[in-house]
C-alpha cells in the first residue's frame, strides 16, 4: 500500500507551471530520487541500502542536497537509513549508492559515470542527454511535468533491478532489443 501511495505521490506531482521557482522545482526532484531509492534494488553481495543504508552522494547541487537531507530526516527515509554525502573522491563515489551528478559537472558527467562503472551505483542527473549517453536516470521537464528516463541497460550493466512499477512511469532507453 505505501508502495502505491509513492507512486501515486510521484505521478500526482510532476505537473509544474512554467513560472515555478527553482526551490519548488529542486523539491520535486528530491521527491523523485527518494522513489528512485525506494523502487531499486541493490545486488545482495554489495554494500548497499539492504546492508549499511543507502548513501546517496549529492555533486555540486547545495540545495537539492538540503532538501534531500531534510528528506533524510524523516521517518520513511530513516527506514532506508539514507545517509547524504557530497564528495568527489574517487574510493567516496564507487562507495555510494546513489549518485546524483549536477548541472556544473554537465561537460564530464561521462568521466564520472566512467568511474563508477561496474559499481553498482544507481547514477542520477537533470543533464539533457544523460540517459542516453550512458547514465541510468535523467530527470527532465516535458511539457511542463517532470518526468523521467530510465537507461535499462546501463541499470542491468551495474547489477541493479528497477521496479516494474517505478519504470512503466518513465521512458525506457537502451533495452535489450535496441
Amino acid at each position: 500500500m505505501a508502495a502505491a501511495i509513492a507512486l501515486f505521490a510521484l505521478t500526482s506531482a510532476t505537473s509544474i507551471a512554467s513560472e515555478q521557482t527553482p526551490v519548488r522545482s529542486d523539491e520535486l526532484k528530491s521527491v523523485y530520487i527518494f522513489n528512485f531509492i525506494r523502487f531499486t534494488d541493490w545486488p545482495e553481495n554489495s554494500p548497499d541500502a539492504n546492508a549499511t543504508g543507502v548513501r546517496l552522494n549529492v555533486l555540486h547541487d547545495q540545495r537539492l542536497h538540503d532538501i534531500l537531507q531534510a528528506i533524510a530526516e524523516k521517518p520513511a527515509a530513516r527506514q532506508l537509513g539514507l545517509k547524504l554525502l557530497s564528495c568527489k573522491e574517487i574510493t567516496c563515489l564507487r562507495s555510494s549508492s546513489v549518485l546524483f551528478i549536477g548541472e556544473p559537472d554537465r561537460g564530464h558527467f561521462d568521466q564520472l559515470l566512467k568511474l563508477v562503472e561496474g559499481s553498482p551505483v544507481l547514477t542520477i542527473s537533470d543533464i539533457p542527454g544523460f540517459a542516453e549517453q550512458g547514465g541510468m536516470i535523467e530527470i527532465k521537464y516535458h511539457n511542463e511535468k517532470l518526468t523521467f528516463i530510465v537507461n535499462l541497460q546501463a541499470v542491468k550493466r551495474a547489477g541493479l533491478y528497477i521496479s516494474a512499477q517505478l519504470l512503466q512511469l518513465g521512458e525506457i532507453v537502451g533495452r535489450d532489443n535496441e
